[in-house]
C-alpha cells in the first residue's frame, strides 16, 4: 500500500511539475491569458520603499481581468480581480478586433466597396442575453470612409469568442452600452 501511495504522489509531483515548466509566459499576445499594461512602482513600508511590478491581464479562458503585483524578482504579492470598470483593450486587443473585422466576409466586401478604414476600440458592455453580455470581452470597431469622411457602421467584436458579435451594432437599438 506504501508502495502505490509513494508511486502516486511521485506521479503528481511529475505532472504539477510538468504543467509548471509548460505555461508560456503572458505577454501581450498570449492566449488564454494576455498582458494588457504593466508598470513599476513604489509601496511605502516602515523598512522604506519597496518597489513592485503591476500587471493588469485579461484571461479570455475566465472572461475575467486581473491585477496582480509581483517582487521585482518574479515573486507574486497579490492578486484581484477587477469586477467593475474593466481596463479599455490594450493596442493589441484592438489589433486582434480590426483582424477579425477584416477577415469576416461581409464586412471586408464592405471595406472593399467603400475603400473603408478602421478606428475605435472602444469596450462594450451589455446586460445578460446580449451578445457582449456577460462572459465576453467586446470591443466596438468602426468602419470609416477614407479621411474619416463619414461612419459607414460600427461592429462589435468578442474577443473571448474571436468572433463578431454584432455585424452591425446599434447602440440605441441594443438599450445603450455601459
Amino acid at each position: 500500500m506504501r508502495r502505490i501511495l509513494r508511486v502516486g504522489l511521485v506521479s503528481a509531483a511529475t505532472a504539477l511539475a510538468a504543467v509548471g515548466q509548460s505555461q508560456s509566459p503572458v505577454t501581450r499576445e498570449s492566449r488564454p491569458v494576455r498582458l494588457l499594461r504593466t508598470w513599476h512602482d513604489p509601496v511605502k513600508t516602515p523598512r522604506g520603499d519597496v518597489w513592485r511590478r503591476v500587471d493588469v491581464v485579461y484571461d479570455y479562458g475566465q472572461a475575467a481581468a486581473f491585477e496582480r503585483a509581483y517582487t521585482l524578482d518574479g515573486r507574486p504579492m497579490w492578486s484581484r480581480r477587477i469586477r467593475v470598470n474593466p481596463p479599455q483593450p490594450s493596442p493589441e486587443e484592438i489589433e486582434e478586433a480590426k483582424s477579425i473585422v477584416r477577415a469576416d466576409a461581409e464586412l471586408s466586401r464592405v471595406m472593399a466597396r467603400f475603400n473603408a478604414e478602421l478606428e475605435g476600440g472602444f469596450l462594450a458592455e451589455e446586460k445578460r442575453g446580449g451578445a457582449c453580455g456577460p462572459g465576453t470581452r467586446c470591443v466596438l470597431v468602426q468602419v470609416v470612409a477614407p479621411h474619416h469622411a463619414g461612419l459607414i457602421r460600427w461592429t462589435a467584436v468578442d474577443l473571448v469568442k474571436q468572433r463578431i458579435a454584432y455585424p452591425v451594432f446599434v447602440p440605441s437599438a441594443r438599450g445603450g452600452v455601459k
